[in-house]
Formats: structure tokens, sequence, C-alpha cells
């Protein structure tokens, strides 16, 4: 099948280049180079997704070369360097100013859920006193008061997980009595 299409296409593009080399030399030569760079790039892709990397990687240079020229396939490399070179300016800047954390960097691995501890079993009155409520508060109140601590104690605003927890304990207890 391959074949059959690399065929078809070296046909397409004789039968391109004679027609339009009738017109005008210039224009039959960036035909030539536009279609067959397209046809590569269609080629490559059906390579690469066939499992052969290191083939599609040839081809796909083949077909930038064909439609950019030599200039543009060196246009595109100085780019892609630069990304590199400033990829690993962005990793030495960082492992200059903080010289110890790649060696820690792999030490959890695992970490699992990042839920902070339980906060223990709590009774209504303590639940009361976390949230700032009078006992028999009703359940919006109850709402309200844990929105807006959670607002100052959560710990994407400053707070410690910890805080944050037995906020959400002593909401759950009081909200559990309203159910």
């Amino acid at each position: 099948m391959t074949l059959l299409l690399a065929g078809f296409g070296l046909l397409l593009l004789w039968w391109l280049g004679r027609n339009a080399l009738r017109r005008s030399p210039a224009g039959a030569a960036r035909l030539l180079r536009r279609t067959g760079g397209t046809l590569v790039l269609a080629a490559a892709g059906l390579v690469l997704v066939r499992g052969r990397p290191e083939l599609g990687v040839i081809l796909v240079l083949a077909g930038l070369w064909l439609l950019e020229g030599e200039g543009g396939l060196r246009r595109r490399w100085r780019v892609l360097s630069d990304r590199v070179r400033g990829w690993t300016r962005l990793q030495a800047d960082l492992h200059r100013r903080n010289p110890g954390g790649r060696e820690h960097a792999q030490a959890d691995a695992d970490p699992g859920t990042r839920r902070p501890a339980d906060p223990g079993a709590m009774t209504q009155e303590q639940a009361y006193e976390i949230l700032g409520l009078e006992r028999g508060a009703s359940l919006v109140d109850v709402r309200l008061a844990h929105r807006t601590l959670m607002k100052r104690l959560h710990p994407d605003q400053g707070g410690t997980a910890e805080q944050a927890a037995r906020v959400n304990a002593a909401r759950d207890r009081l909200t559990n009595r309203h159910r």
C-alpha cells in the first residue's frame, strides 16, 4: 500500500511538473517543491503512525527542506536550539537559587493524598467556637461562617492545612446536626 501511494505521488509530481513547466519554469519549481514537501510530510505522518520514528524524522526534515528551503530549515533549527538553550539556562538558574532542591526532588515520589491528618473528634461546642458562632446557629449561618473563615485560612491564601482541616471538621460537625 505504501509503495502504491509513493508511486501515485511520484506520478502526480511528474504530471504537475510537466504541465507547470510549460507555463513558467520558476512557478513549476515552486509548485513542485510545495507539492513534494506536502506529500513527503504526509508520508512522514504515515510512517510515524506505523511506528517507524527514525524514518519519520528523516522524512519530516526532507519535507521541511522542500517546503522552506535550506534557509528555512536553518531558521527553524536556530529557533529550536535557542529554546533548548533557554531551558537549560532556566534549569541552571533554578539550581543556583536552590542548590539542595534537586537532591530531594524524588524523596517523596508517591505522596499519596495530600490531605492533612484528621483533626480528631470534636464536640458541638468546639465547632461553634472554631466558627465563631452562637449555639443554635442556623445552617445558613454555619455555611457563611465557614466560607468567610476558609477565604482567610485556606492554604492557598496563606493559611495552613491544619487550620483549614479544623474549620472543615467544624462545618461537618454542625451541618450533620442539620441533616
